[in-house]
């Protein structure tokens, strides 16, 4: 592992972290393993990645960012970035989001790689990526995705911007029609990009027409920067949108269109088309021009393990360090903080939350890759209404979820957690984002509440005799539909299950949960419809239960896909020793991170009282904590086991050799340009016009 390998004297290391991991259950190399998908090749990779960003001095002394300007800020992020293409280069790295995940501060490629090449992919018919992606994936051009409005958001078909296919000229003219069109928060395209995915609603006049005909949003490839002089090109209005809350070295650009024009050849025509003269051809399927937007929701589900490690990382080696309180004046040293069970239900729960979405991540990552190759190799759709709806979900839960643990972990670093040398700030304030980013948290579930209604419909329609398919994601809709089990004991009595917290009466827990919450809610709306009140209405008051809905779905779906991978490890025991531990003690987060669910959201689960009596919260509880207790030995370690390298969470409170006091001193007395001469003496127009006055 590469932060061990850099540390290879234990004299340099914190006598304290050297006697917590070696309090270690578990091989701290297996799990690295896992975390890798059992793939020694992508380790070897980010070692060699890691060393090559630690040579640059730049990237691997992140403290000093703080004292810089943003323009300052910006500079040094292109100069990052051409380090990275550099070393992307070199080492034949074929995915970019490895560097994004590694480096601490954002850079302007961010959106270039992660968003715009994705939807490219996603939108670009073979021949258009024939020619495209090569000029964009060497950086000899820049990308952004230009969905987001100044007026519209979430709601996409009612966006602005207009695309009019002119026949005489068999060209695409662009125009911003209205201020509320402009194109707005569009990441990478202030400064950086070339081209911009401008997501426009086309409209086709044919020679025969005397108005053009309306066909909905569609995306279209549109240069917007000479590539000799950067400067705009004729029509194109555009710049940065100014200081954000974060993100400040990524340049979020606004967007205006003057009628530019552009050859019909660019727009993105992997679903739809529009022949020269203006022949319309549709997609076959109205949902597929969302394609490049579920991409970025996958991403954003997957890299949620990227934002929840750091803040573990930091938040759990700082707590061990720190010290506060006796259990008695005779003795002799203060408590560390983690040993208490405040800070361990702090921080420990969201330990097994990183594990279980970074499993969720990598499943459903996968799945969406799989939608895809269908699509576009056989036109197979049949995966697409159900991804689509988990993607909606999903990404709203997770982020919430993350951005939460991030928060968590700030708070339980005290005061010190305030200061931008923990690392929190700058984590949080740019994963706080995402929760806005490519649909907004609280409209996003309906998406997803509106298709379980839909399938569970199909479940309570449909015959006994004739089979009903369902996806994997939502057959627990048939299951309990069909289930004759009237309680969770009687299930764990059925199934031989030792107790209440066994993984798969737990995993139980949560279908039902999941279940009947959507059955009430179907229950009340057709109530609520039967006395006449309009569809809209009935979706607008019941909003709260529909999100309810949707995030018991999500959970489960998390939850099923971290105990799923846990008995997968299954297959590695064989003659392999050190996995048998690693199952052990992903078992118990796993215990852990539901119950700590449970706890969270009680009153969903004794909704329904008859199947989880009011008895067993206590229970659930006591268990709770007590395996908090047990978790507690294996914190540092499950930890270490993310192998992030200082310069990645760039904070003196999480560093791996636990030296937190010695570096925080020097940051501030020494490296602080406000304790410099300079800048003091600069400040005699204050000081002594009043001092003198007083002489």
């Amino acid at each position: 592992m590469y932060n061990r390998n850099q540390l290879k004297n234990n004299k340099d290391i914190n006598p304290i972290l050297v006697e917590e991991r070696s309090k270690a259950s578990f091989s701290v190399d297996a799990m690295h393993l896992i975390l890798n998908q059992f793939d020694q090749s992508k380790i070897e990779l980010k070692n060699k990645l890691y060393k090559e960003l630690e040579l640059d001095q730049e990237i691997s002394s992140p403290e000093n960012l703080f004292f810089l300007s943003r323009e300052d800020q910006f500079k040094r992020a292109l100069r990052i970035s051409k380090k990275v293409i550099e070393i992307k280069n070199k080492l034949q790295i074929e995915n970019p989001l490895i560097f994004h995940q590694t480096l601490y501060q954002e850079i302007p490629l961010m959106l270039h790689d992660c968003v715009f090449l994705n939807a490219l992919k996603s939108l670009a018919s073979e021949e258009q990526l024939k020619y495209w992606g090569p000029l964009f994936s060497s950086y000899q051009l820049f990308g952004s995705y230009s969905q987001t409005e100044l007026g519209h958001g979430s709601n996409v078909q009612m966006l602005e911007t207009q695309a009019i296919y002119r026949p005489e000229s068999d060209e695409f003219e662009l125009i911003s029609p209205t201020l509320t069109s402009t194109k707005w928060w569009i990441g990478g395209l202030g400064v950086v990009s070339t081209h911009t995915i401008v997501f426009a609603q086309l409209y086709i006049q044919t020679k025969n027409d005397t108005k053009p005909i309306h066909y909905g949003p569609h995306a279209f490839l549109v240069p917007i920067r000479c590539l000799k002089t950067q400067k705009l090109l004729p029509g194109i209005i555009c710049g940065d949108i100014g200081p954000k809350f974060g993100f400040a070295c990524v340049d979020n650009g606004f967007l205006r269109l003057d009628k530019v024009r552009i050859p019909r050849a660019n727009m993105l025509q992997r679903f739809a088309k529009v022949e020269k003269g203006g022949n319309y051809i549709k997609p076959s399927h109205s949902r597929l021009i969302y394609a490049g937007m579920v991409g970025v929701r996958t991403l954003l589900i997957e890299d949620s393990f990227s934002g929840i490690s750091r803040a573990l990382t930091i938040a759990t080696r700082y707590s061990v360090i720190r010290r506060q309180f006796k259990s008695s004046p005779k003795d002799t040293i203060e408590n560390q903080v983690m040993d208490y069970g405040n800070q361990q239900y702090r921080i420990i729960p969201y330990i097994a939350q990183a594990y279980a979405l970074f499993f969720t991540g990598k499943e459903f990552t996968s799945s969406f890759q799989k939608m895809m190759t269908n699509i576009k190799e056989k036109n197979d759709l049949s995966l697409l209404a159900e991804l689509h709806s988990n993607s909606s979900g999903l990404k709203s839960v997770i982020t919430y979820a993350t951005n939460e643990a991030i928060e968590n972990c700030r708070l339980a670093c005290g005061g010190h957690g305030y200061s931008h040398i923990s690392g929190f700030p700058m984590l949080q304030a740019n994963y706080s984002h995402v929760m806005t980013a490519e649909g907004e948290n609280n409209i996003l579930p309906q998406q997803t509440a509106k298709f379980l209604l839909s399938q569970l419909q199909r479940v309570i329609t449909s015959e006994g005799d004739v089979p009903l398919t369902l996806g994997k994601s939502i057959q627990y809709l048939l299951d309990e539909h069909k289930s004759q089990v009237s309680n969770i004991h009687e299930f764990i009595a059925k199934h031989s299950l030792s107790g209440l917290t066994h993984p798969a009466a737990l995993v139980q827990l949560f279908k039902h949960r999941a279940y009947f919450l959507l059955t009430r809610l179907m229950e009340n709306m057709q109530e609520a419809g039967s006395s006449g009140a309009p569809l809209m209405q009935i979706w607008s008051d019941f909003n709260v239960q529909i999100n309810q809905a949707s995030k018991a779905h999500c959970q489960l779906y998390i939850i099923d896909c971290f105990y799923r991978s846990i008995n997968s490890i299954n297959d590695y025991k064989s003659g392999k020793p050190e996995f048998g531990p690693i199952h052990s003690i992903l078992s118990k987060l796993f215990q852990i991170y539901c119950l700590f669910l449970i706890d969270k959201d009680m009153s969903d689960f004794i909704q329904d009282n008859q199947y989880l009596p009011i008895s067993d919260i206590e229970t659930i509880r006591k268990e709770l904590y007590q395996l908090l207790k047990v978790v507690r030995p294996d914190v540092v370690s499950l930890v270490d086991a993310f192998d992030l390298p200082d310069y990645t969470i760039g904070s003196y409170l999480g560093r791996y050799d636990g030296n937190v006091y010695e570096n925080m001193w020097n940051w501030a007395s020494k490296q602080n340009p406000m304790n410099q001469r300079p800048f003091l003496d600069s400040l005699d127009f204050f000081f002594k016009p009043l001092v003198n006055s007083n002489l």
